[in-house]
């Protein structure tokens, strides 16, 4: 298709359950069957859908993924507004960075975004915003401690590190070192709940 004619055709609404089909139907095949898979025919498939129809609500395949990256974006937001609302907010913020359910599709998407400029800018972006946002908050959340504020950022990195890693060992059956880890973690969110 002529690149012209492809910036200037007509899409269908941002706001469609169409369109989110194929956004669902993209993250179900990244998540079940992994990047390979991820053809505009296989996730039209997946929505139910006919392949044209879903180049009517996005223009390339990348226009559909970074639609789903910006999805999960917006989910992870609104479980980190919880998880501050939440009365143990530390403890929240760590199952948020440490829970398997979206591991798959995120190593998916990091996959991609090595590969495509676009997506790795959406990505890197959104993650530095999220991750100035987790500082700020802990930050907050430890201001009775001494030193907190040059703590925090490192608390942060090291729980998203850690988390990552336990995700993604354990989604290959590799578990040595885990429990004693997360006890580690537990005795730490124990010990920053209590007063400095």
């Amino acid at each position: 298709m002529d690149t012209e004619v492809a910036q200037t055709r007509r899409l269908g609404l941002e706001n469609s359950q169409t369109r989110a089909r194929f956004i669902d139907a993209a993250e179900a095949v990244l998540r079940d069957e992994g990047l390979p898979a991820l053809t505009a025919r296989q996730v039209a498939a997946k929505a139910g859908l006919k392949t044209q129809l879903l180049y009517y609500y996005f223009r390339t395949m990348d226009d559909l993924i970074l639609a789903l990256v910006r999805r999960v974006n917006e989910n992870r937001m609104a479980r980190f507004a919880e998880a501050l609302a939440s009365p143990e907010p530390l403890r929240a913020l760590w199952q948020l960075n440490s829970d398997p359910s979206g591991a798959a599709v995120a190593s998916e998407l990091s996959a991609i975004a090595t590969h495509r400029e676009t997506i790795r800018a959406e990505i890197v972006s959104s993650a530095e915003q999220f991750r100035a946002l987790q500082i700020e908050a802990v930050s907050g959340l430890l201001a009775h401690r001494a030193g907190s504020q040059k703590a925090a950022a490192g608390i942060v990195m090291i729980a998203v590190a850690l988390a990552r890693m336990i995700v993604s060992e354990s989604a290959l059956g590799l578990t040595d070192g885990h429990t004693e880890a997360l006890t580690i973690v537990e005795d730490a969110l124990q010990l920053f709940q209590e007063p400095g």
